[in-house]
């Protein structure tokens, strides 16, 4: 190991625990750790890990953010240096993982990142219980990946995930909620049609527009207010 890896490895060492942090919800963590991975990529680019964990801090900075077009920004700069991670590494777990967590939580009706989901944690699920993940982590993916299945209309593949959880655990509380989760699904075909929305991209469009559209509004009526007969008076008034 040469010296760059061996600080590359001391940073990131010092972004796992921000990263769980800012992942609970601690803004303070979500920029303490863009920060020090702007400089980290500055220093050392093309690292397809600190590249993932940069394009996740991205996506939590999007969830943070309270302007429409600044979510849609940071988004979209956050999963391209996500996919552009796993391209450079597909055989990297953290990577996947990073990704396919990401691409989990993200509202399918406006992202379509269902499919990306499934590609990972089926990778992650094919390592086996004795790869990186705890068997609690990886019984978790199993069952995420049931709901990324059901969410698309894959009925058929998401009650195997929860029929294969019933053989994996003796957990009642865990049984009881896989059997809530199955019942829904008898009698549904294997594949049903789920209809597709509008995408995230033209609503924040549409309401940029609209913003636009009401400040112009606004802007003109205040300049009709000026130009009235009494305004003029009243300007001609101060000469």
């Amino acid at each position: 190991m040469n010296v760059s890896e061996k600080d590359i490895g001391i940073l990131l060492e010092q972004v796992i625990p921000l990263h769980k942090d800012a992942v609970e919800g601690n803004e303070k963590a979500v920029q303490d750790m863009h920060h020090l991975l702007e400089r980290m990529r500055s220093d050392y680019p093309g690292h397809p890990l600190a590249d993932a964990y940069h394009g996740s801090t991205m996506m939590l900075i999007a969830r943070d953010s309270t302007k429409p077009l600044e979510k849609l920004r940071w988004s979209k700069a956050g999963l391209k240096l996500l996919d552009g991670a796993v391209s450079a590494a597909p055989q990297d777990v953290m990577i996947r993982l990073l990704r396919g967590k990401t691409a989990y939580i993200l509202p399918e009706k406006h992202f379509h990142r269902s499919q990306t989901a499934i590609e990972d944690y089926t990778f992650l699920i094919d390592q086996g219980k004795e790869s990186f993940l705890k068997t609690e982590k990886y019984l978790q993916l199993i069952y995420e990946l049931g709901e990324v299945y059901c969410r698309i209309g894959q009925n058929q593949a998401a009650a195997m995930c929860w029929k294969r959880l019933q053989n994996e655990t003796q957990d009642p509380d865990f049984l009881h909620l896989l059997n809530l989760k199955l019942k829904p699904l008898e009698g549904k075909p294997a594949v049903e049609h789920i209809p597709n929305t509008e995408s995230l991209k033209s609503i924040l469009i549409r309401k940029a527009v609209r913003a636009a559209s009401s400040e112009l509004l606004s802007w003109a009526e205040q300049q009709k207010k000026e130009e009235t007969p009494s305004n003029q008076l009243k300007k001609k008034g101060r000469r």
